[in-house]
């Protein structure tokens, strides 16, 4: 894989402060990179220049974007509907080719892709439709293919590691506090682990020639979910995992075209992240939650969405990212279990559960 030269490169990143933001921050900041950080608290890592606001300031931000090398756009506020986030995309790409910023990393996502999670790459452009959040991620890419500046589009698959609230830390949750019920036969985890995002997204920052392209961003190879579950359970030695025949759980299928508002627990939980800082916040959500769970056993069950993820298998290789970056994930499982080792044992001892 070509190491990417980023030594005194200024850039510009939104979404700096969530889950894949700090490990891009954190790897940007070591690369040597000159980081300016957009924060809604006005906080952010030492070595960071931080601007407290949030990218519906887009007019505003005009004098930091001036003479930014690289534009990396991570930010989705959830506990705005999708199309409050867009709009407040759109002015941030106004003001970034205003000030001529050199390019654009734009962190979009693998639903977009009309075969996931069950098909393969398409070239083709996605169909319309979906949830709230596919259709506001399809209209940022399509605002990026149609703009005035070079944007590179990562579609990252399933992020997980320490700090994933949805693919890590929610099942250590649900294993601590009991155990989680996997529908048999199961599918493949098609997975990519954090560090190897922020990784494609340091090589699309340096990549030369860019222009306004695509590429599915995944992990080495995809697994059994019993082997990422059971591999949480073993770290952290205690919970279980009960296979059930997929057809006595099947959930009703989930409206894809429901209206476009956030949830009230994802304003909640946003809210609280942002007033107590992620790591207090999902501390306290664990001694509220307690024991409780989906299943008469105290198991987690899954939803439509977790079902159908559980239940199929795809094929999404990052050829693409391969060819034109030089991507090459280094984190397979065993590898980003041992990365997430203490961050689990460390919710263990949190009181989880």
């Amino acid at each position: 894989m070509p190491t990417p030269d980023l030594k005194d490169l200024p850039v510009f990143v939104t979404g700096g402060t969530g889950f894949i933001g700090r490990a891009l921050v954190r790897r940007l900041l070591a690369e040597g990179a000159v980081v300016t950080l957009l924060s809604r608290r006005g906080v952010g890592p030492e070595g960071a220049r931080v601007i407290k606001g949030d990218v519906g300031d887009g007019a505003r931000l005009g004098a930091a974007l001036a003479g930014q090398a690289v534009l990396f756009s991570l930010a989705y506020d959830v506990r705005q509907p999708g199309a409050a986030n867009l709009a407040a995309f759109e002015r941030l790409m106004d003001a970034a080719e205003a000030a001529r910023v050199g390019r654009v990393v734009h962190l979009s996502s693998i639903v977009v892709q009309d075969g996931w999670p069950g098909g393969r790459e398409s070239p083709a452009a996605p169909t319309p439709g979906g949830s709230a959040y596919r259709r506001a991620k399809i209209a940022e890419e399509a605002r990026l293919m149609a703009g005035r500046l070079p944007a590179l589009i990562l579609q990252p698959t399933l992020v997980w590691g320490p700090g994933s609230a949805l693919w890590t830390n929610g099942f250590a949750d649900a294993l601590l506090g009991g155990g989680i019920v996997l529908p048999e036969p199961e599918g493949l985890f098609q997975g990519v682990f954090v560090e190897d995002v922020a990784t494609a997204c340091l090589l699309a920052a340096t990549v030369p020639d860019p222009g306004r392209e695509r590429f599915v961003i995944n992990g080495p190879a995809a697994v059994p979910w019993s082997a990422l579950l059971g591999g949480y359970r073993d770290i952290l030695g205690r919970g279980t995992i009960r296979r059930v025949p997929a057809d006595d759980i099947r959930p009703p299928a989930p409206d894809r075209d429901a209206p476009d508002r956030p949830s009230l627990a994802a304003r909640i939980s946003a809210a609280g992240r942002s007033v107590l800082g992620t790591e207090r916040f999902e501390a306290l959500v664990r001694k509220v939650k307690g024991g409780v769970r989906g299943g008469s056993r105290g198991e987690m069950l899954p939803d439509a969405h977790l079902y159908e993820l559980m239940t199929t298998s795809g094929n999404w290789p990052p050829t693409a990212a391969r060819d034109r970056l030089g991507y090459a994930p280094a984190f397979d499982l065993a590898k980003g279990l041992a990365a997430t080792a203490a961050a689990l044992r460390k919710l263990a001892g949190n009181g989880a559960g």
